[in-house]
């Protein structure tokens, strides 16, 4: 039978790094500050950075990277872009043959975090245990610096001479001269109609009723009538099937049919939604009471 994955908190308390009263508190304070449970610990000051990291780092086999003052080149920090590095704070630090990233996270229990950086950079992901206070300040210090613009550089030309040091000038400019339009051409003459023009005076006309359709004389003809509706024709039978209205569908269906949609359509991936609940049941930000047998 497989043994029951144990959460950071759990863990911690097993470990004696921190009381049962601690970790509910952290739990409480969690809910209102959000982020995940090993920062609301250090915020609260049940647990310093450095304990933690050696911590995960001794539970997951990740070594610790120290990233304070840490230089990242440009093409590393552009395969994660910003927005996602800062909601799940980690960093790309280098590459590795072949084709791996080397992320700084403070959780490399993160699953989440580590899909959405492979998915971003196309590379493997080598995840490193880093100080959660020391990762904000690198990521707000090296992207900030990545999408500053660049400033312009002015060159004054000739700024050491004098205007007597200056060759003299033998040509003159004249003006251009701007030229005139032509005129449009004349449009061309319409073509002479056989129908309503004489030959020998093409602006005349001959017979405004050549075939005789406006002649009174002419019996006008008689309508088609339409067909007559069959009365036994069922009109229904031709239309497609009614769909049903969403509000009669179980909620449950509803959301497994957005959920497949949602797939189909390329918007999640096939297991990023359970991955996500997993890390939010395991946050205590969402309860899962209602789970079926």
């Amino acid at each position: 039978m497989q043994q029951p994955i144990k959460r950071l908190g759990e863990l911690l308390v097993e470990g004696g790094l921190i009381t049962p009263a601690q970790l509910q508190s952290a739990i409480t304070h969690q809910k209102i500050a959000r982020g995940r449970l090993g920062s609301n610990l250090v915020a609260l000051g049940y647990i310093s950075e450095e304990v933690l990291m050696d911590f995960l780092s001794h539970q997951t086999g990740v070594p610790q990277m120290d990233v304070r003052n840490i230089e990242v080149s440009p093409q590393v920090l552009k395969l994660v872009p910003h927005r996602l590095a800062d909601q799940f704070t980690v960093l790309p630090i280098n590459t590795q043959e072949p084709k791996s990233l080397v992320l700084a996270m403070s959780d490399p229990s993160d699953l989440n975090a580590i899909d959405s950086a492979r998915f971003a950079s196309g590379l493997h992901i080598q995840p490193v245990v880093a100080s959660h206070s020391a990762l904000r300040k690198a990521i707000s210090d090296l992207y900030r610096r990545l999408e500053a613009p660049v400033e312009a550089l002015t060159v004054e030309l000739g700024k050491d001479q004098s205007q007597d040091d200056a060759l003299p000038v033998t040509f003159t400019l004249s003006p251009l001269a701007i030229p005139t339009p032509a005129p449009p051409p004349a449009p061309a003459p319409f073509p002479r109609d056989p129908f309503f023009d004489s030959p020998a005076a093409p602006t005349q006309p001959v017979n405004i009723d050549p075939f005789g359709l406006f002649d009174p004389t002419v019996p006008a003809r008689q309508a088609t009538p339409a067909p007559a509706v069959n009365p036994d024709l069922v009109h229904s039978r031709t239309m497609g099937p009614t769909l049903r209205k969403l509000e009669t569908y179980q909620t449950r269906s509803l959301v497994l049919g957005l959920i497949r949609l949602f797939q189909r359509r390329g918007v999640i991936g096939d297991e990023e939604l359970q991955r996500l609940l997993t890390n939010l049941i395991e946050a205590g930000e969402i309860k899962d009471d209602d789970r079926l047998g």
